[in-house]
């Protein structure tokens, strides 16, 4: 796929900075554009779009939503973490990348992000634009046995998990089985973000394991969604 290279600078050339500012300069620059994603052209977009399309008719329990993930709600996602986590941050159904993307564009280590997607055909896509980023093809119910397939015995531990997946629209047994698995890989306050499409403030009810501190509507997105943030909880799970 093409991508857009990097500028080149066709204006009056500019007198020599003195120093290192020139380098920190074009640092920032790489830091504001991404270093470890790639910035798409259209058709990149439509290619994204088509993919997505192509999951939504051959399977459209695990996509949930007619359309991608919109850059608000992606970027509402982001909003919610820390630029520096202590552990590493687990993407379950990336898709199209669209959060995954503003995971970075936050500032958060590309080496702290750990995207699991269960399409063998959307982990294609992300590796094309993500190529420095580790991609998990997997399911969320086996998240455990992932891990420790994907990260080292000596890792950090676990201290996001993002969720895209649609909890509202999966059966019950799947949904228990994917909160259970991540409530185990999560420290004591441990957080999980979850957006949804049901705006009504009361939670899934198999979320018994974790307790709700924020939360918040992105009506900018399409349909507009709810963001919520759980902080796992001492209850037996």
């Amino acid at each position: 796929m093409a991508f857009f290279g990097e500028m080149r600078d066709i204006g009056p050339r500019q007198p020599k900075e003195e120093g290192n500012v020139s380098r920190i300069r074009r640092k920032s620059s790489q830091f504001a554009r991404g270093r470890y994603c790639r910035i798409p052209m259209p058709l990149e977009g439509v290619t994204a779009l088509f993919t997505f399309g192509g999951e939504l008719l051959s399977n459209p329990g695990p996509v949930g939503s007619a359309v991608p993930s919109s850059r608000f709600l992606a970027r509402r996602m982001a909003g919610f973490l820390p630029r520096s986590p202590k552990g590493y941050i687990v993407e379950l159904g990336a898709g199209t990348g669209a959060i995954t993307a503003a995971l970075l564009k936050r500032g958060i280590p590309a080496d702290r992000i750990l995207p699991v997607e269960r399409s063998e055909t959307m982990v294609k896509l992300l590796k094309r634009r993500f190529p420095l980023l580790n991609i998990a093809l997997g399911d969320a119910t086996e998240l455990r046995s992932l891990l420790k397939t994907w990260l080292p015995k000596d890792a950090l531990e676990i201290s996001y998990v993002v969720s895209s997946l649609p909890l509202r629209s999966l059966p019950e047994n799947v949904v228990v089985s994917i909160l259970r698995e991540i409530y185990h890989i999560l420290p004591q306050r441990g957080k999980l973000l979850q957006y949804t499409y049901d705006l009504r403030r009361t939670p899934h009810p198999c979320l018994s394991g974790f307790k709700r501190c924020r939360t918040t509507v992105v009506w900018a997105n399409i349909p507009p969604a709810r963001v919520d943030v759980f902080e796992k909880n001492g209850a037996a799970h």
